[in-house]
């Protein structure tokens, strides 16, 4: 039984454990949680038991022998207040082992660094793609830079999906808490109707983009409303989202994204591509990733849907995030 809330860190030989665990400590510290650090190491490496307290991580190679790399080391819980911390060292597939042990221990985040799972030769964010998919809570996916505590301005994609609508009631809750600046960036792919041909047309279409984006502030404006932030900023712009998210994110005045994530087939990501994952391997800021079930689908009118504290749009996983 677990009487204390609990923020999972996952850790591998290319881990800047110092900076990760500063973190993840003073993220316990503010929710009253614990820390459980996981290791995950190859089926045929042996077996390191479980142990609490403060201990060294060995560094490992991509085949899971040690590396000879100087040891980093990880403070217990007598360095740091009531912050008890726990080390797991477990045998498998990072992007199974974690979700599994996350959820049995009902973690209410997890942290890790965005190259996390990968070579040291291929930084692909593979691992960390799969995490987010398959976490059964929200990840935090860290950046090598440093990190801004709290966060004052929270970008949050929409797309007036179930999975963005969920992930702007987080940032919403978030920057209520932390006195933050939500930003709702929406991209327009559907500005003409048809193929454009002529120059007349082309005309057209430009001339009404103005309108059209003035529109959609608008509507995202009324759904923050609808999750009670009354004065939020809107960006509309045109082309691929992760585009438009990484220039808003390189102009260095984001914080922290807010991305919801639904599950997707591997098919449909080799065809239509990965917009998480272009963000998660370029962003400079940190990206919150909450899981979303049955998220792709359109968010159902709001006076249908009920107000935003009903049975419908209760989410525990993310009423864990933004605690």
């Amino acid at each position: 039984m677990v009487s204390r809330p609990v923020v999972l860190v996952a850790v591998d030989h290319a881990t800047d454990i110092e900076r990760v665990m500063e973190f993840a400590l003073s993220t316990a510290t503010a929710r009253g949680a614990d820390v459980h650090v996981i290791h995950v190491v190859p089926h045929r490496a042996a077996l390191v038991h479980e142990r609490t307290g403060h201990w060294r991580l060995e560094r490992h190679n991509d085949r899971g022998v040690a590396s000879g790399a100087p040891p980093a080391s990880i403070p217990g819980s007598a360095d740091h207040r009531d912050v008890h911390v726990r080390r797991v060292t477990l045998r498998g597939e990072p992007e199974h082992v974690i979700p599994a042990y996350a959820r049995l221990y009902e973690a209410s985040v997890l942290l890790v660094e965005r190259h996390y799972g990968s070579s040291r030769f291929w930084r692909n964010g593979r691992v960390v793609g799969e995490l987010a998919r398959r976490s059964p809570m929200p990840l935090l996916v860290l950046p090598r830079r440093r990190l801004t505590e709290p966060p004052r301005r929270i970008l949050a994609p929409f797309d007036f999906s179930v999975a963005s609508a969920v992930a702007l009631r987080t940032a919403v809750r978030l920057a209520r808490r932390e006195g933050a600046r939500v930003t709702l960036l929406h991209t327009l792919n559907d500005v003409s109707p048809h193929m454009v041909f002529g120059g007349r047309e082309a005309w057209e279409a430009v001339r009404r983009l103005p309108a059209l984006k003035d529109v959609v502030a608008e509507r995202l404006r009324r759904k923050a409303a609808f999750f009670g932030a009354g004065d939020v900023d809107t960006e509309v712009t045109t082309g691929a989202a992760a585009d438009a998210i990484l220039e808003l994110d390189r102009r260095g005045d984001t914080d922290l994204i807010v991305m919801g994530v639904a599950d997707r087939s591997w098919l449909e990501r080799l065809l239509v591509g990965s917009t998480l994952g272009r963000v998660l391997l370029r962003a400079n800021a940190p990206v919150l990733v909450v899981p979303v079930v049955a998220g792709a689908h359109p968010w159902p009118i709001e006076h249908l849907a009920g107000p935003p504290d009903s049975a419908l749009f209760a989410d525990p996983v993310v009423e864990r995030a933004a605690a």
